[in-house]
């Protein structure tokens, strides 16, 4: 079998433990600094607005889509190329209907100019929709023609179901405004019937449920986590497990903070993909050391461990690097939310490799040290009683 490292290797991890230790300490305060300063990027998913997957009869550049975006009313479009064909694009805006809050905002004057307004409601949950009410008779074709100018055709009908009469307008849906945008603005290229291929919409209230999920399945996992090791093993480990996944977790979300990456729901399966690998390298270390210390003899704890470490640090690298080699290939022809993935796990399974090392198995000494200082101050009250 291939080894990198030679049979009998040893090195005095745990000497090193303090420096490494010191590092990890300062590099997640960083980490935590520029989250708090900086903050998330987060993506449609987590703040709301529309994915769509638009398909041109011509090959493209992104610049290109970009500018048509912008002219099709959606200026702040990120566009990506999908696929390799040049005729595919991901693009995404922050829009989830042809009226936001502040649009609406804008057609009260409008409105007030028909009539005497006494109510106006609207959500984000239903933003095609507006009703209005209003003091005295006015017009469906009068709302009409003082909306058009500002959000296009509207439909106006009047409902009276409830106690109060309302009129109810409906505004063009999103997926119509970008067939007549994209049309208008790249009229040789993009094809009315069946331009779109894709387009999905994600309120800001179902983002943020998706945005708390994440978090909270992150938090279950590194509980049932500790739990898992506890039982498989014993106390001594299951600290050192869960804080080692904490700091592996923690570095990378400060990655993706420093460098702006959209964070998505793909990026919350690669941080829970990092947790599962980081565990599998934990626990293989983890389980070597309680074997050695199975069969110990004299020797000090320290040297058993350092001694575990160096007989499965061979086995540590070449699974790192052989998932590195796979992810990196992903990562270096891949693109999109595809790309952003692979970085999310070549960064984990870094960090995750070393805090194995130097995290998790510092760790469980201090606990056994700890829980060792507990029972003979038991059994010395125990003696004294």
């Amino acid at each position: 079998m291939l080894k990198i490292i030679p049979d009998g290797f040893f090195f005095d991890f745990l000497s090193k433990a303090k420096a490494a230790g010191s590092v990890s300490l300062l590099v997640v305060l960083a980490s935590v600094a520029i989250v708090a300063f900086m903050g998330l990027n987060y993506g449609i998913d987590f703040k709301g607005g529309t994915d769509m997957i638009l398909k041109f009869e011509k090959p493209l550049d992104s610049d290109t889509v970009r500018a048509a975006a912008a002219e099709a009313g959606f200026p702040d479009a990120n566009v990506q190329e999908f696929g390799s064909s040049g005729t595919q694009f991901l693009v995404q805006t922050s829009a989830i209907a042809i009226v936001d809050q502040a649009k609406i905002e804008s057609l009260r004057p409008e409105l007030a100019k028909v009539g005497t307004l006494k109510n106006l409601v609207w959500s984000d949950e239903n933003p095609e929709r507006m009703d209005l009410t209003f003091d005295g008779e006015v017009s469906n074709e009068a709302i009409s023609a003082a909306l058009a100018p500002l959000v296009g055709p509207v439909e106006v009908e009047i409902d009276t179901t409830g106690a109060e009469k309302r009129q109810i307008v409906r505004f063009e849906d999103l997926q119509s405004k970008v067939t007549e945008g994209f049309a208008k603005a790249l009229p040789d290229t993009f094809n009315p019937v069946g331009g779109i291929e894709r387009l999905e919409t994600v309120g800001p209230r179902v983002g943020k449920q998706l945005r708390d999920s994440g978090v909270l399945s992150l938090v279950v996992a590194l509980f049932l986590i500790l739990a898992y090791i506890a039982f498989r093993f014993d106390l001594r480990y299951a600290p050192g497990a869960v804080l080692a996944l904490a700091h592996d977790v923690a570095i990378s979300v400060g990655v993706f903070s420093l460098i702006q990456m959209e964070i998505t729901l793909p990026t919350i399966a690669a941080l829970l993909t990092v947790v599962g690998y980081s565990l599998n390298d934990t626990i293989v270390v983890f389980d070597r050391i309680r074997e050695a210390l199975a069969d110990r003899g004299e020797n000090e704890i320290e040297y058993t461990i350092n001694q575990a470490i160096s007989d499965t640090l061979s086995r540590t690298i070449m699974t790192s690097l052989t998932t590195l080699v796979a992810v990196g290939a992903i990562f270096v022809f891949g693109a999109g939310l595809i790309k952003d993935f692979a970085f999310a796990l070549i960064v984990g399974i870094i960090v995750g490799t070393y805090s194995s090392v130097f995290v998790a198995s510092p760790a469980m000494l201090f606990m056994h040290r700890y829980l060792a200082t507990r029972r003979e101050l038991k059994a010395r009250t125990e003696s004294v009683a």
